[in-house]
């Protein structure tokens, strides 16, 4: 086992948020337009399907961000109530240790290739200067899958700092409530799907997320502050025209990115979080760039029936 795995190992939790804060650190102006984006405003919505049975208790979905911040982790009133009221819990991924472990081994090159032969000397330089801030050494940066790399550079030294120390993103805190309080746990997706995501997508654009991190690396710190006050004032509108008007300046990427992270999944979770709603009492927790517009959750749920209610 390479002498760093446990720290891959750590930065599993976030892959499932790496796209999203990519993505915002890419874009540094904020979108005028931003409240005209569908389901724009709010974080937890009450669903119910049209057909349903009277005595059928509603569903809740909530948005969330994947990180440990305090301020994320207090729960509101109404988030607790619908979470503690709930029978089951669904999530995107469930993470186990066993989990953790099979993405960090994913985040490896493997093919007989390493990260500066991919990237060039020149390139790679850059990638080691900020690697180290990290702890990593160039040996081990070149062990690397592009991807990979990127996912690690994106986080910022608070939510290092945090994870370093016991914390864990607010979705894993509330599957281990959930666990504690004994409610069925379900996930929307599979490990394979979301490794898939990120080792399926074309080398050439996991080197322009790579660059993109880069870029960013110093002013992560700043950007994702900007962006947890945003989601803390539950402007998920905000997040979500951010990514749209990006594809402006970098528009292969971005289509890439917002088809393949978010419009494509939506269809699928929408479909598999059906079992969920049907049985009555489901509370489903996923990023929340996942709820708003045109092909959102919100959005999808509506036109096959199912009434949406914004409770907070």
């Amino acid at each position: 086992m390479l002498s760093f795995s446990p720290n891959l190992r750590r930065w599993a939790a976030f892959i499932v948020a790496a796209p999203v804060f990519l993505l915002w650190a890419a874009l540094g102006r904020p979108v005028a337009w931003a409240g005209e984006v569908p389901f724009g405003e709010g974080l937890l919505w009450r669903v119910q399907a049209a057909d349903a049975a009277p005595d059928t208790a509603p569903g809740f979905l909530l948005g969330t961000i994947h990180i440990t911040d305090e301020r994320v982790l207090a729960l509101p009133a109404p988030v607790r109530e619908a979470f503690d009221s709930a029978r089951s819990a669904t999530f995107e991924i469930i993470l186990t240790p066993q989990v953790r472990a099979r993405i960090g081994q994913a985040m490896i090159l493997t093919d007989g290739r390493t990260l500066d032969a991919i990237l060039g000397p020149e390139t790679f330089a850059t990638v080691a200067e900020a690697g180290r801030r990290y702890g990593f050494q160039p040996a081990q940066l070149r062990l690397l899958k592009p991807w990979a790399l990127a996912s690690i550079l994106s986080i910022p030294d608070s939510e290092m700092a945090r994870t370093r120390d016991g914390g864990v993103p607010l979705d894993q805190a509330l599957q281990a409530e959930a666990a504690r309080q004994g409610k069925a746990v379900h996930a929307l997706e599979t490990p394979a799907e979301q490794i898939a995501l990120f080792n399926e997508m074309p080398e050439a654009s996991q080197i322009a997320m790579l660059t993109s991190a880069i870029d960013q690396n110093a002013a992560i710190e700043e950007l994702f502050e900007e962006m947890t006050r945003q989601y803390l004032a539950r402007d998920t509108g905000g997040i979500y025209a951010r990514m749209q008007a990006q594809r402006q300046e970098q528009p292969e990427l971005m289509e890439l990115f917002l088809r393949r992270f978010n419009d494509e999944r939506n269809a699928v979770m929408v479909e598999r979080m059906a079992e969920r709603l049907a049985e009555g009492g489901a509370f489903i927790a996923v990023g929340a760039l996942h709820l708003p517009g045109e092909k959102g959750l919100l959005s999808l749920l509506t036109e096959k029936g199912y009434t949406v209610e914004r409770v907070y």
